[in-house]
C-alpha cells in the first residue's frame, strides 16, 4: 500500500470503514443466533463514529459507554463447537473496539493492524471455503483477496487526499454504501 495518512482521524476513518465491509458479515453471525438485537447495537455504534468524525458528536462519554456496549455483543473466544461465523463477526468486533479506542485516546494507531486484521479474515474465509489450513497470498491469488486490497489501496488514497473531516466522511459514507457485498462477498437483503 502507497498512500499514508497523517491524520488520526483519517486512521478512525480507515477502520470504520473497514467496519462498514465487516459489518454484513456480523449480521449473519447474529442472524445465525437468533440475536439481531446485537447487529443494531453495532450498527448503531459505527453510526457514533462516524458522527464523531463528522464533528456531530463531542462526548466522549458517549463513546466510553459504546465501547461498553460493543465487549457486551463481542462473541466470545471460539471453541470447537461453534461454526466458522464466529471468526468474521469476532473480527468485526475487534475492529469497531479499535476505532473506538482510537476516538478515546489521540495516541493510538491501529490502523496498520486493522489492515491486516482485515486481510487474515479475507484469507482464513478463502482457506475455508478450499478445505485447506490457510491462504497464502504471496502465493497465490483469489478474486476477494484481490478486492480486499483494492479497497484498502482506495480508502487509503482517498482519505490522504482529504483535508477535513466532515467532507470526506459524508463522501466515503456515500461511496460505501454503493458496495453491494462485505470483503467476504455476504451481501444484506435491501
Amino acid at each position: 500500500m502507497t498512500a499514508t495518512l497523517s491524520e488520526h482521524w483519517q486512521k478512525i476513518a480507515f477502520i470504520a470503514a473497514l467496519c462498514e465491509r465487516h459489518y454484513p458479515n456480523y449480521v449473519l453471525y447474529c442472524e445465525a443466533l437468533d440475536q439481531e438485537a446485537d447487529s443494531a447495537v453495532y450498527r448503531k455504534v459505527l453510526g457514533k463514529i462516524w458522527e464523531y468524525l463528522a464533528g456531530q458528536l463531542t462526548s466522549h462519554k458517549n463513546l466510553e459507554k459504546a465501547l461498553l456496549k460493543v465487549q457486551e455483543i463481542t462473541p466470545h473466544e471460539p471453541t470447537e463447537e461453534d461454526g466458522y461465523g464466529i471468526y468474521p463477526a469476532l473480527d468485526a468486533c475487534l475492529l469497531l473496539t479499535s476505532a473506538l479506542q482510537m476516538t478515546l485516546d489521540d495516541s493510538i494507531d491501529d490502523s496498520e493492524t486493522a489492515a491486516g486484521l482485515s486481510q487474515s479474515t479475507v484469507a482464513q474465509f478463502i482457506a475455508m471455503l478450499n478445505d485447506r489450513d490457510s491462504f497464502d497470498p504471496a502465493m497465490e491469488q483469489h478474486e476477494l483477496y484481490e478486492q480486499e486490497l483494492q479497497c484498502q489501496q482506495w480508502l487509503l488514497e482517498s482519505l490522504s487526499c482529504a483535508s477535513s473531516a466532515p467532507s470526506a466522511v459524508k463522501s466515503l459514507r456515500r461511496e460505501l454504501r454503493e458496495f453491494d457485498c462485505s470483503n467476504l462477498g455476504i451481501a444484506l437483503p435491501d
